[in-house]
């Protein structure tokens, strides 16, 4: 099966220079896209679609795909690389620390006295993990808190990496977070926690959707645009050899 879905993929005419991989997920039911960090792009398909399905999708999608591409390369370009060394800058939460290389703390990672603290053992996945269970408590609690106020029932929340999304809604009705936006300060959090249950409602970036983002957050589109600034210097995970 493989094999054919990646004649359908070739005969979609991508172009040569993106690097692509298909993968079937038995549990979807349409076609899904994404575009990691490195470039590829992730191809998940149901395991029902026939070639030609893929390859018309495919063909539909490629101006998004274009557009996805090029901002995953301008975040790239943006975001800084880390050395894992002491000193080394860290955000969460809008405030910053210095990381501090320890010998045996009692977590990989963990704050303590201003500093970021990392096991010498330890390396950039587990400052990640850090980041996406810390992202995990603090934004259900703020989804919970917004929701009311939005008008929605709280949904599930998941944190993860979303390439080159802050949030997104999913299509079982959850909204999932991408584990860098923890960095942020509080308001711009809120700003995408509000901006993602408002598509529970309006799926579309249409008037409705900015009436009822302004009317639960009437800082909206000053927020926005430090979103747009202050975004661009978060850390996405990229570590610098020493």
């Amino acid at each position: 099966m493989t094999q054919v879905l990646n004649a359908a993929v070739r005969e979609a005419g991508l172009p040569g220079h993106w690097p692509w991989r298909v993968e079937v997920r038995p549990r979807r039911r349409t076609l899904g896209l994404d575009v990691l960090p490195d470039g590829t792009i992730v191809i998940a398909v149901p395991t029902r679609i026939t070639p030609d399905e893929l390859t018309n999708a495919l063909q539909d999608r490629r101006l998004w795909l274009a557009r996805a591409i090029r901002r995953r390369a301008e975040l790239a370009a943006d975001h800084p690389a880390k050395e894992l060394v002491d000193g080394e800058g860290f955000t969460y939460l809008g405030r910053h620390y210095r990381l501090l290389r320890v010998a045996a703390p009692a977590t990989p990672v963990r704050l303590r006295g201003g500093w970021l603290q990392l096991s010498s053992e330890a390396g950039g996945p587990e400052i990640i993990e850090w980041y996406r269970t810390r992202g995990q408590a603090w934004l259900t609690e703020r989804v919970r808190s917004w929701a009311g106020r939005v008008g929605v029932e709280p949904p599930h929340v998941v944190v993860r990496d979303l390439a080159t999304r802050w949030g997104l809604r999913t299509r079982d009705g959850s909204v999932a977070f991408h584990w860098a936006t923890i960095q942020l300060p509080p308001d711009l959090l809120d700003l995408v926690v509000v901006h993602e249950l408002v598509h529970l409602v309006v799926p579309r970036h249409d008037e409705e959707f900015r009436r009822r983002l302004m009317i639960a957050l009437p800082e909206a589109a000053a927020l926005e645009a430090r979103l747009g600034e202050e975004g661009r210097r978060a850390w996405m995970g990229t570590v610098r050899d020493l």
